[in-house]
This record gives C-alpha cells, sequence and structure tokens, in this order.
C-alpha cells in the first residue's frame, strides 16, 4: 500500500509538472491581428489671405492628412507660363514649372502634419480661381 502511494505522489507530481509546462507555454502564445484599412488623403486649406503688397499671397497653413505607405505628393495647378513666381512650402522655395502643374511635396511615407504656404507672384498676373491643391496617395490604394 505505502508502494502504491509514493507512485501515485510521483504521478501526480509529473502530472502537475506537465501540467504547469503547459500553463507556462499558454502564457506566451499569441495571436497576429491584421486589417486593411481603406486609404485616406485629405489636404484641408484655411481661407486665403493676400500679403498688403499684392505681391504675396499667403494661404495660411494647410493641413495635410494621408496614410498611403508608401506616400503621397502634393500638386498645384496653375496658369502655364508663370515664369518668376515662386512657392514657398514650410520655407522652402519651389519654383513653379512651365507648365500648368507643380509638385510642391513628395513625401515617401504616411503623415499628419501642418505646412505653411505663401506664393510670390512678383509682377506676374495670376487669378486666384485658377490656382487649386490636390493630394495624391504613392502605391497601392485600398
Amino acid at each position: 500500500m505505502r508502494k502504491s502511494l509514493l507512485m501515485l505522489s510521483a504521478f501526480c507530481g509529473a502530472a502537475m509538472a506537465f501540467g504547469s509546462g503547459l500553463s507556462a507555454a499558454s502564457e506566451r502564445a499569441g495571436f497576429r491581428m491584421t486589417a486593411v484599412v481603406k486609404t485616406v488623403c485629405r489636404l484641408e486649406l484655411p481661407e486665403l489671405k493676400t500679403g498688403s503688397s499684392g505681391q504675396i499671397i499667403d494661404f495660411g497653413s494647410f493641413y495635410q492628412l494621408c496614410n498611403a505607405r508608401n506616400g503621397y505628393r502634393v500638386t498645384m495647378r496653375h496658369p502655364a507660363n508663370m515664369t518668376g513666381a515662386t512657392l514657398f512650402w514650410d520655407g522652402r522655395a519651389v519654383p513653379l514649372s512651365p507648365g500648368n502643374e507643380t509638385v510642391i511635396a513628395d513625401e515617401s511615407h504616411a503623415a499628419t502634419k501642418f505646412s505653411e504656404v505663401r506664393l510670390d507672384v512678383r509682377d506676374v498676373a495670376v487669378p486666384l480661381h485658377s490656382l487649386s491643391f490636390r493630394i495624391d496617395p504613392k502605391g497601392s490604394i485600398y
């Protein structure tokens, strides 16, 4: 009888050790969840203000939001041949292209940020209604 109790005790001890090993392993187990979210790119412009000289168009602070993994581009459409006009994007001078569209920001990652924007038109006559801005995601769109 005593031998049976010792064997039962050893068996229970082994079972508990095996069971505790299982519970320790399950504590390390986990799961992985992935999701595909819709690509969202948004560009918000403040109300337009013009400088006192009329040579500077102060657009104020543009809000950019784009969750595209490969980044995004911000472009400005404008009349062709605005030679001499320069756009300032966060203090960086961006000369306008001779055509009617200029890439003013080209980001390589998703971002949410504000950028200060103004346009130095000097002696170039530019109708404000002829200017527009667009944000486009790069890469796959979901």
